[in-house]
């Protein structure tokens, strides 16, 4: 390693001082920084056919026409049809022997030598498991190793030049990374004290180092994350990268319930050390390459997975200052104020303020003389968080719709209720899914004031959503795929497709999807957060055929276009290895085999031998697609958890969970006329609150199922039979 330049300046930034250099340097902010926008060029659609022409089954259906019905409820436990399945023709049951494990799940089935149903839901979770575990493994290998690098080579240039703030910053996630780091003296109680509160994780604490308040409850490792003390430790690091900013702005007086987080002169002094960071990044070199090259890899590849940061980060900051001052300046000139309101002033001109509030500085809304709180208020919000954040955490659109469902954009209901916590439901109506609109139409959400004309405005962004948009990370290409599965179904369909019952089970899948995808970007995702509101409150003996898919090839498509996507982004970054591809391969393989068969069931053929044998043994081939090496069960869970709102009013996050797999009886008129039931493995849904200081992990979702487990949302009553 060398470094390019020879740092001499000699200063000390503290919260209570204004700082001005001893010695001068030459800072580099290079012109052209080529950074990805966007990762569609590896996205290509995979062709498929929809011709809807089912032959009916008109509901209510007479059950004894059903050649197998008594057969197949007895093996979901029941002994007599349940009172509405003739209405539906379908039904769902908690499985006799609880499992999370679709192999199991599917095996069980293949034993009876009934039809098994093969539920869109399935193909969703083995997308999990392809995100998830890739993801990990890259972590593991890549992302841990060179973050390491890029802190100890900043910490090191910080203290050479007695830059607390930013010695302090990269210190702390070096606590984590490296079991033999120890921080220099002169910061070394700061930083005992950050780290002291992210192990103890107990909430909204003053940051020792920062100077604001900073949600500590964030620090519990979740997700894959628990899987390793190497990626425990990365979460920590990356975590307190990803929420830290360096203020933009500041003022006077300054607190969480003031239009200022921290004061004019502490502002100015983050946005110092953020620019003396980025010049960092492009003078180190490690094996004669800028060390900027790193980072970007890092934030590159990460975006690929969960999307771009949603708060200024090096390229935006790197900009701002060459525009002013040009590609290599001397440090003097960014201690000037006419340099500070010059970039205060190009990035308001040319930067948005982060779309999503994420707590910092616990910030407080304070109502108006007359005790009225304003909606705009959250644009305030969002503008005085405003800053750099060195790896930021992730935009995603889902966020948005939760921030934006809570106060203060949404006004109390007639009877004076704030709502601080969003729902699932939100996110889910965004998409327009009809089942729920009906539920939030019918429970009283739509009496919120403003909720109908966010709403309107979340779909209609949803709706303006380019095909380029809508595949410009994995983390959009999935919820492309939950969006497509949110379609109505209409005539050519099954009957039970076409119910108000179905489009509520439809929803649970959905949103059990969609949970788990926060759940494998809990680390990336910037959660929203309510901010805290200032003083508020038949035929002869026919032979049952071999089963079953959910007729959806459209959705089956966007998986394998999403896989192949993913395959594509691993090797251009040189991620991939033998087994990488071969799973690949064989993912390919059996989504080829679900999109084909659901295509020709939908435009009414008869399956064939080989598509019988396929279903037979969908089990093996499940397991043989999903299992990571040898092994076939950690891992393939799908009790899952993710926290994705923190309330600051009630100390309280919103959980959303999928728990253990439930049976799914379908009812279905074959080609050859026969009408016949099959029944397989479907997603399940939880939605709750929970205190913040106990942010709840696989394990402890798990335990809970087991042993005291929450119950589903109310609407789910609708079509499970309990």
């Amino acid at each position: 390693m060398k470094r390019s330049l020879t740092f001499s300046a000699c200063f000390l930034i503290a919260a209570s001082c204004s700082a001005t250099p001893q010695a001068e340097e030459e800072l580099v902010f290079q012109k052209v920084v080529l950074m990805e926008e966007s990762f569609s060029r590896f996205y290509s659609p995979v062709e498929y056919t929809l011709s809807p022409s089912m032959r009916s089954l008109d509901l209510p259906l007479e059950t004894e026409e059903v050649i197998n019905l008594i057969e197949v409820l007895l093996i979901a436990g029941q002994s007599n049809p349940p009172a509405n399945i003739d209405q539906t023709g379908f039904a769902v049951f908690p499985q006799p022997y609880p499992t999370d494990n679709p192999v199991t799940a599917f095996e069980r089935l293949n034993e009876t030598n009934q039809p098994i149903f093969v539920s869109s839901g399935i193909p969703l979770h083995m997308l999990h498991i392809f995100f998830d575990q890739i993801l990990q493994q890259v972590e593991t290998d890549h992302l841990n190793p060179d973050l390491g690098i890029i802190c100890r080579e900043l910490y090191n240039s910080n203290l050479s030049r007695n830059n607390s703030l930013n010695a302090a910053f990269f210190a702390v996630p070096l606590m984590f990374l490296d079991k033999d780091f120890q921080p220099h003296s002169s910061i070394a109680e700061q930083v005992a004290e950050e780290v002291s509160l992210m192990r103890a994780h107990m909430g909204f604490e003053l940051s020792p180092v920062f100077g604001y308040k900073e949600d500590y409850s964030q620090y519990v490792p979740r997700g894959h994350y628990t899987a390793s003390e190497e990626l425990e430790n990365y979460f920590m690091a990356m975590m307190y990268m990803g929420r830290i900013t360096f203020l933009l702005k500041g003022g006077s007086p300054s607190g969480s319930d003031e239009e200022f987080l921290v004061s004019e002169e502490r502002a100015a002094e983050m946005t110092q050390a953020a620019l003396l960071v980025i010049s960092d990044l492009n003078t180190i070199t490690i094996e004669e390459l800028p060390l900027k090259y790193k980072w970007q890899r890092i934030y590159e590849i990460t975006a690929f997975f969960a999307g771009f940061a949603d708060d200024l980060s090096v390229s935006q900051y790197q900009t701002a200052a060459e525009s002013i001052l040009g590609e290599s300046i001397n440090s003097t000139d960014i201690y000037s104020e006419d340099f500070t309101n010059s970039f205060k002033q190009f990035i308001a001109e040319n930067y948005e303020s982060p779309a999503i509030y994420s707590g910092t500085g616990e910030s407080v809304v304070m109502p108006d003389e007359s005790g009225e709180f304003d909606p705009a208020q959250l644009n305030a919000l969002l503008s005085k968080t405003t800053g750099f954040r060195f790896f930021g955490q992730r935009y995603t659109p889902d966020s948005e719709m939760l921030g934006k469902f809570v106060f203060p954009n949404i006004t109390p209901n007639p009877r004076g209720e704030q709502r601080f916590m969003p729902s699932g439901l939100d996110v889910a109506a965004s998409f327009r899914c009809e089942a729920a609109l009906q539920i939030i139409d019918g429970n009283g959400t739509m009496l919120f004031g403003k909720y109908t004309e966010t709403l309107e405005n979340m779909q209609s962004m949803v709706d303006n959503y380019s095909p380029e948009d809508w595949h410009a990370t994995l983390y959009m290409s999935w919820l492309h795929s939950l969006r497509l599965l949110s379609t109505p179904r209409g005539e050519g369909y099954p009957g039970f497709m076409q119910t108000d019952e179905w489009n509520r089970c439809t929803l649970s899948t959905f949103l059990a999807s969609w949970a788990m995808l926060r759940h494998d970007t809990i680390l990336y995702a910037k959660q929203s957060y309510t901010p805290m509101a200032g003083c508020c409150p038949g035929m002869d003996e026919p032979v049952p055929s071999a089963g079953f898919v959910e007729p959806v090839p459209e959705v089956y498509a966007e998986l394998r276009a999403t896989l192949q996507m993913a395959e594509r982004g691993l090797e251009f970054y040189e991620l991939t290895d033998e087994n990488i591809t071969n799973r690949f391969s064989n993912a390919e393989s059996l989504l080829g085999r679900l999109q084909n068969i659901a295509s020709r069931e939908l435009s009414g053929e008869i399956l064939t031998a080989s598509d019988a044998d396929f279903l037979k043994g969908f089990a093996e081939h499940l397991e043989s697609t999903i299992s990571w090496g040898a092994v076939t069960t950690e891992g393939l869970e799908t009790s899952l958890i993710a926290d994705v709102h923190t309330d600051q009013n009630s100390s309280r996050v919103l959980e959303v969970a999928s728990g253990n797999l439930d049976n799914c009886v379908v009812i279905y008129r074959r080609a050859d006329g026969v009408i016949e039931a099959a029944i397989g493995p479907v997603l399940s849904y939880y939605e709750f609150t929970h205190p913040m200081s106990d942010r709840l992990t696989d394990e402890a979702w798990r335990e809970m199922l087991r042993n005291d487990p929450h119950q589903r949302p109310e609407w789910t009553g609708s079509y499970i039979s309990e």
